[in-house]
């Protein structure tokens, strides 16, 4: 679904049919449109007007990008009053701004490309203070604004409160918590004590909409940056919280999700021996639930280990099942194991 729906508007800003592809742009943003996981179809949008821009920046092909930004510079020109044009061209100002940052990390040309990007970004900003998100009720705009603290001076002082002004305009967006979980961990303008004080916020913000789900989004995007959990994770917490985080959407996608986390904290914890135990046997509980009460179609693409990670799931909780021969089976929402009955061969009497 989030590929067919990047591929339509692919095609869309390849033929030039800006007015249906801003139009489209602007009511998923208005009307906060929900794909399946719970993203947001006006990111689909975007990113689908955006594939030639990202593929010059996946090559690292600063020109061909630059060709791509004129794009979207012409856009606006035509379009100077629309929000979503403004959007397009700000964004890509960032994409650009940001590769610029990563290729001066690794010291190529690095001057130059510092300037560049800070050039970017002060453009992009300077376009964005003509369209305030809050006035104009965009979280659009402001999931935009907010990534402008990748390079702007003031980032670190605006992040806290420009993640405020996107969460109160769409307190129900998953990437709001995700975004600005990267910039509260320890590298950026976090720390681990500051992430979790982050983290348990951000729950409390959007709890009347979205209960603990945030707490979750949080640790969820860590994992992903980090390639493990954070230290400070609270197992009972990010259990609870990881179980708003299904509700919230009730779809497969986190479902899948969920499982996935839940099997890299169970294999953790028994690497970690005896002193883990506790965590281990919340860890297996809540994956028993989620397996048994909540998954029925598997999205392999959705769990970090691929099939390996859902193969040590399926072992840790049906694996007394599946010895005696069971097989899987979907049952209600979620799955269980159908033992064959052994059949008694006939006595002689």
């Amino acid at each position: 679904e989030w590929d067919c729906a990047r591929a339509d508007h692919a095609a869309m800003a390849d033929a030039g049919d800006w007015d249906d592809l801003l139009d489209a742009l602007r009511f998923a943003d208005e009307d906060r449109t929900m794909a399946s996981g719970g993203r947001r179809v006006m990111h689909l949008i975007s990113e689908g007007a955006r594939t030639g821009l990202k593929a010059a920046l996946d090559r690292r092909d600063l020109a061909a990008a630059a060709i791509e930004l004129r794009r979207f510079e012409a856009v606006f020109e035509l379009y100077p009053e629309d929000h979503a044009a403004a959007h397009l061209l700000a964004q890509s100002l960032i994409d650009i701004g940001t590769v610029e940052r990563d290729l001066a990390a690794e010291g190529q040309l690095s001057h130059d490309l510092w300037a560049a990007s800070a050039a970017h970004f002060q453009a992009a900003e300077a376009l964005l203070d003509e369209f305030d998100p809050i006035e104009r009720m965009s979280p659009l705009l402001a999931a935009t604004r907010y990534l402008l603290v990748r390079g702007i001076e003031d980032g670190a002082a605006l992040c806290r409160d420009w993640f405020e002004d996107w969460c109160d305009l769409d307190p129900e967006d998953a990437m709001a918590h995700a975004t600005h979980a990267v910039f509260m961990m320890p590298g950026w303008f976090g720390s681990l004590a500051g992430f979790e004080k982050a983290a348990r916020r951000a729950a409390t913000m959007t709890h009347a909409v979205t209960g603990k789900a945030a707490y979750a989004i949080f640790h969820l995007s860590a994992s992903e940056t980090l390639g493990d959990v954070m230290p400070s994770l609270d197992i009972e917490l990010f259990i609870e919280a990881l179980a708003d985080y299904q509700t919230a959407t009730g779809c497969q996608h986190r479902a899948n999700v969920a499982a996935s986390i839940l099997t890299e904290l169970v294999h953790g914890y028994r690497r970690t021996g005896p002193s883990a135990n506790y965590q281990l046997t919340k860890a297996r509980t809540a994956l028993s639930d989620v397996l048994c009460n909540r998954l029925h179609e598997v999205h392999l693409e959705s769990w970090t280990q691929r099939a390996d990670g859902l193969a040590y799931a399926l072992c840790e909780v049906f694996g007394p099942a599946l010895q005696r021969g069971g097989r899987i089976s979907r049952r209600g929402e979620g799955l269980f194991t159908r033992v064959p009955r052994t059949v008694s061969a006939p006595t002689n009497r």
